[in-house]
Formats: structure tokens, sequence, C-alpha cells
């Protein structure tokens, strides 16, 4: 049962459209998990076609539609659907994940004996965009964040200092929180995550610490 949601701000900028693409994709991932935040994001777009309707409107050029249309057919698809060929974790994951993944394949990173990273490419200048895999029973390193960081759970479960987090949970950490995530004993935990800087290993010299790479993308 999902139990950790985006707030209302996140849902409105999402509605909106005011988002970059990492946190519009970490959103909509929840959004396959949770039908309160569906719904909540239906009411939103609802008010806000309202609003829109009760402006007054603005003039635009004769030939508007047609640029319009000359843009779509000049235009790429945002997302590549995964070919055939596709590994075991990333076949489970959720069908709107796995657009992002083009070749069906996910390159894991060691980060710790019990962690793995594998980034994923978006088109993002300012996010980094990555799942992160912890073994059955793992535990992440202690770490803490220097800038704002979106979870979500997309299978498995883990705990830390703060709570449990099961599937479609929406985490969100802010500059300065330190935590140890730990995933449950009975299955390995992947999340899909979107970091606006690098996380760091506390009480390591950062000479070690495999956190400190960051690369939007």
């Amino acid at each position: 049962m999902v139990t950790k949601h985006p707030d209302t701000t996140f849902l409105m900028d999402y509605t909106t459209g005011s988002l970059s693409t990492a946190p519009l994709i970490a959103i909509t991932a929840h959004l396959q998990f949770c039908e309160k935040c569906r719904e909540q994001v239906d009411s939103l777009s609802h008010v806000g076609g309202e609003m829109l309707a009760s402006t007054d409107a603005l003039p635009v050029s004769d030939d508007l539609f047609d640029q319009v249309l000359s843009c779509i057919d000049q235009g790429q698809p945002a997302v590549s659907k995964p070919s055939k060929k596709v590994d075991d974790v990333a076949r489970s994951l959720p069908d709107y994940v796995q657009q992002f993944l083009p070749d069906g394949e996910l390159r894991w990173r060691f980060l710790s004996p019990s962690l793995r990273v594998s980034p994923i490419t978006c088109g993002e200048s300012t996010f980094e965009l990555a799942l992160h895999r912890i073994k059955a029973g793992g535990r992440a390193p202690n770490h803490d964040h220097k800038g704002l960081e979106l979870t979500v759970v997309l299978k498995g479960s883990f705990s830390d200092e703060d709570g449990v987090y099961q599937e479609g949970d929406f985490i969100v950490r802010e500059p300065g929180d330190v935590h140890r995530p730990h995933a449950a004993q009975n299955h390995e935990c992947i999340c899909l995550s979107v970091c606006e800087a690098p996380i760091k290993l506390t009480g390591v010299k950062g000479v070690l610490n495999p956190f400190l790479s960051f690369a939007p993308s």
C-alpha cells in the first residue's frame, strides 16, 4: 500500500508542466502505483482548465496551426521503446520506466557490496536520474544529501531511520538529510532516484567516495 506521496506543490507543478524531465519521470512513475495522486492530478487539471477557460483569449497568427504541424512532423519521439532483448531486472520494472531503457538493458555500477546504480539518460541538464538496487537484506552506506533527492520505490521495500517504504512510495530528501537505507530481508529493492547534487558518504574520505560522481544526462 502506497503511503508516501508528492505534496500538492509537486503535483501542481506536474500538472502545469513546470517540472524538468527527471522529476516529471519520478512523479509519473509514482502515479503508476497511486490512484489517490492520479485523482488529485485529474482534479488539479480540471481546476486549471476552468481557470484557462475564464481568461481572455490572446490573438494568434493565421499560420500558427501550420507551424505546430510542421514542428510535429520534424520532431523525434521523446523516448524509445525497449528492444526484445531485455534483462530480467529491466523486464520486472513498470512499463513506463522501461521506455527509458532503449536497448532493454541496465548497466549496473558498483557502489558498495550491497548497492549498485544504473544511470538513465533522459535529456536532463540539472538532475541525475538513476536506478538504485539494494540486495535483499543489504544496507546502503550511510550518506548525506547536498541537494534535493526524489525516490520512488519500484520493487521490494526498504527502511531507514525515518520509516519503511513500500512499492510506489515517493520519498523526498532535503539538503542536509542523513540516512542509511536497508532493504527487506526477503527481496532486493529497486528504486528510481532523482538527485539534484552528489550525495556523500559520511565518515569516508572523499577520495574513496564513489558517490561524488554526478552526471545529469
